[in-house]
């Protein structure tokens, strides 16, 4: 092998390195704020009013996140109600657990089986949403994710378990 295809091979396999690295950060950043926020819910009520008790984690150990709105949609994704003032501007701090009872009333459901059948969406300020649906009362919902996402998140859990941090920021 010549002088110049030894210089040539030593700077393809470093840049291939680099690419390999770059990569691998990016995976664990995306992993990082794919699992970050965890929510889960249930429905209680007065006479006919009902309304859900959202319990929202931020698992981020340095971002805050705020809460949009709230939207509740039937089975064929038609809002049936969208909640701006419950959650309105309401911080998520790295690393709190926040349980938000004080949700006001959903309109147009005047029974449980009618709860279940709904769709609730938290959005966040930055856009993105998390769909919830409920199983009944007294039992937290369960996100609705595909099956990389479902992943994801045992994988945290299996970490967070291990009482190892992956939280690079």
């Amino acid at each position: 092998m010549t002088f110049w295809r030894e210089v040539g091979a030593g700077f393809l396999s470093n840049l291939f390195a680099a690419i390999l690295l770059v990569i691998c950060y990016v995976a664990v950043q995306w992993f990082l704020h794919a699992t970050d926020i965890l929510i889960g819910y249930n429905w209680s009520w007065k006479g006919s009013d009902f309304h859900p008790n959202l319990d929202i984690r931020n698992r981020s150990k340095s971002r805050s996140y705020i809460v949009a709105n709230i939207a509740y949609k039937n089975a064929n994704a038609a809002p049936v109600w969208i909640d701006n003032r419950s959650l309105w501007s309401k911080e998520l701090k790295p690393g709190s657990i926040n349980l938000f009872n004080d949700v006001v009333t959903v309109k147009n459901v005047d029974s449980l089986q009618e709860c279940l059948q709904i769709r609730v969406v938290v959005r966040l300020q930055t856009g993105r949403e998390f769909w919830l649906t409920g199983h009944g009362p007294g039992q937290d919902g369960s996100v609705v994710m595909t099956r990389v996402q479902r992943l994801a998140f045992a994988f945290r859990n299996f970490l967070e378990r291990g009482s190892l941090s992956i939280d690079l920021n």
